[in-house]
């Protein structure tokens, strides 16, 4: 009986000290790469509709629910309405995202072992994240090209898209004006989200280009070692941004100790509430990329664009790149315009 009670205890010893191993090192550069979490029910049991989708699903934390899996079937016939405009074959869709298979993985925050690669379950989430509903064994699906066009029927502005039927549940004009709205609520959700990275993919293989290099904003001394000028705007409106004649005009803002929270709230606002709009978020996307260093922030405020009230040039620039992380410029947005415009 001694000998195996210490067989058992030697076993429960060497589990640990597997799962303390587990947890050293590669614990700091795994969090580092998620952006994607699960919220904790002390903020859930306050209210939680408002964190839970109502209609469909995107990810994997709710893959699977039973209020969502009508919509796979239109998940389904998203993906082949997108392979067959693009001319492309789902090997060639799979090709495109599986390499980028682990970085899509690690952006999830307590990803179930079901999905993980090291719980066998690689070709799953890869299924998930390309073709949801209809085809592959345990209802997986295509959450990306379903929200790609969502998006591509939603900026039709009303008008019908050639490749859907007039009655279309999802993507006709009709589906656009009733469904829309619940499906953008659904985006929303903190835990109902796929990864930038995996939408840049799936765009570069339905064009056949990778994403444009003009999608990224110089830096402000990169941009005034060209030759482009800096000066303030004439308002303080955030949308008071204009590149004309080689100057980029920008309003003055004044960063002090109360900035950060500001932004964020404001931000998370926008995130939160349909129909907000995203102007403050597309403002500090726009700043985090023209502010990489504290040199950037001297330029800036030696030109009247920055009013640093809270001490070091370097502060101020860790204060704009800490708080637009995972924040990324609305398509089409008047930013947007002005970066185009600004890296011809």
């Amino acid at each position: 009986m001694a000998a195996a009670g210490g067989s058992s205890k030697r076993t429960w010893v060497v589990d640990v000290e597997k799962k303390l191993k587990e947890a050293g090192n590669s614990s700091a550069s795994r969090w580092e790469r998620h952006c994607i979490y699960r919220v904790p029910p002390c903020m859930t049991n306050i209210k939680s509709k408002a964190y839970q989708p109502q209609v469909v699903s995107l990810g994997p934390f709710h893959h699977g629910d039973l209020d969502l899996r009508p919509m796979e079937e239109h998940k389904c016939r998203a993906l082949r309405q997108l392979l067959q405009r693009a001319e492309r074959t789902f090997d060639e869709l799979v090709d495109g995202v599986e390499d980028v298979a682990e970085q899509l993985e690690g952006a999830y925050m307590d990803l179930d072992s079901e999905w993980r690669a090291d719980g066998g379950g690689r070709e799953r989430f890869l299924a998930m994240m390309i073709f949801d509903g209809c085809f592959l064994p345990g209802g997986v699906g295509f959450d990306g090209c379903f929200l790609l066009e969502v998006m591509r029927c939603t900026a039709a502005d009303g008008k019908q898209v050639g490749d859907y039927a007039h009655n279309d549940p999802i993507f006709s004009p009709h589906g656009i004006l009733y469904m829309v709205p619940y499906i953008r609520r659904d985006v929303l959700m903190l835990e109902n989200q796929l990864p930038l990275l995996l939408l840049q993919k799936l765009v570069g293989v339905e064009s056949g280009k990778p994403p444009e290099d003009n999608a990224i904003i110089r830096s402000a001394v990169e941009l005034y070692e060209a030759g482009i000028q800096f000066k303030p705007s004439k308002t303080l409106s955030l949308h008071d941004i204009r590149f004309q004649g080689g100057t980029l005009s920008m309003p003055t803002v004044s960063v002090d100790d109360s900035t950060e929270y500001m932004f964020l709230n404001m931000m998370a606002f926008e995130r939160l509430h349909a129909g907000a709009g995203n102007d403050v978020t597309g403002y500090v996307f726009f700043m985090d990329n023209i502010i990489d260093s504290a040199k950037d922030v001297a330029l800036l405020s030696s030109k009247g664009i920055i009013q640093n009230a809270i001490g070091s040039d370097q502060a101020v620039a860790k204060l704009f790149n800490t708080i637009s992380r995972d924040v990324v410029l609305e398509p089409n947005s008047a930013l947007d315009a002005v970066q185009r415009q600004r890296n011809k």
